[in-house]
């Protein structure tokens, strides 16, 4: 019990530093810009028709490439100095021991991945408001941008139909978000690893690349491979198999995926934290 109340005692440290200092609020003005471009025919619509669109607009923002890059870009600014050594982290490992200022950390990647994916669930909502409103329903102002060319009239690609004709709005919001929170878990324990064991900037180039995958997949490889290999495509949830139909991977192959890279890094890093020398640094 006493090891489980140090470990939230250092995740708590860790939060309180976050959410008082500039990182976390750059990395949301970076994705509030990417959905201002990507929201500006929904609330042009919106205006012009007099119909409030509902909440469930997250899972249409990750469709491109370059959003799923930001969003991953974005995940690695929180986490880019990991494994969150600094001067006074001596005193913190000494009072606490390494087994549990360890697992405060994860802790930590686990609730700040969970805020920063809650946050970019509300962004869409904020730049669209006050045209919103709620139903149950996907609503006629998503409906139509899906379903009819409405969406050129002001400069915007039609909204995916695949995700309305494939899942509810609150399922297709629950996958999205879920898939968000995984692979900011992930990039933070990748992160995590790369610089504790390895060398210190280690897991930023790794997440960088993971992160062009998305990108580099999907432009030079085979699009189904690309599905396979790219965790930021897995954002999209139109992408993935769906009873039976599509190109990409199943829920299970994706999950599977996120669950085996980050039970490996944990467990390296654990490994790592109990024989490695620890150098405590300025943060970067």
């Amino acid at each position: 019990m006493d090891r489980i109340r140090m470990s939230l005692r250092v995740c708590q440290i860790r939060l309180r530093k976050t959410f008082t200092t500039p990182r976390f609020y750059v990395a949301l003005l970076w994705i509030a810009i990417l959905f201002h471009v990507m929201t500006v025919g929904i609330r042009g619509f919106c205006e012009q028709t007099g119909v409030d669109v509902t909440f469930w607009m997250l899972p249409f923002m990750t469709r491109y490439n370059g959003d799923q890059i930001i969003i991953v870009l974005g995940a690695l600014l929180l986490f880019c100095d990991a494994p969150f050594l600094e001067p006074n982290s001596g005193w913190q490992i000494l009072r606490v021991g390494r087994k549990s200022w360890f697992w405060g950390n994860m802790l930590y990647i686990v609730v700040v991945s969970f805020f920063y994916t809650i946050c970019l669930s509300m962004i869409p909502v904020l730049l669209v408001f006050p045209n919103v409103g709620w139903e149950t329903g996907w609503g006629k102002v998503i409906s139509t941008l899906a379903q009819t060319n409405a969406a050129y009239t002001f400069d915007q690609e039609p909204l995916d139909y695949l995700i309305l004709s494939r899942f509810s709005p609150q399922e297709a919001m629950g996958l999205t978000m879920l898939a968000i929170w995984c692979l900011s878990v992930m990039t933070g324990v990748v992160s995590y690893a790369g610089n504790f064991l390895v060398h210190r900037g280690f897991g930023i180039v790794i997440n960088c690349g993971i992160a062009l995958t998305a990108l580099l997949l999907s432009k030079f490889s085979n699009i189904t491979i690309g599905y396979y290999c790219a965790p930021p495509l897995w954002m999209n949830i139109a992408s993935y198999k769906w009873q039976g139909y599509g190109n990409g991977p199943s829920m299970a192959y994706v999950y599977s995926v996120f669950a085996i890279v980050i039970g490996a890094c944990t467990i390296l890093s654990y490994i790592g934290i109990r024989k490695k020398d620890l150098n405590f640094v300025e943060e970067i």
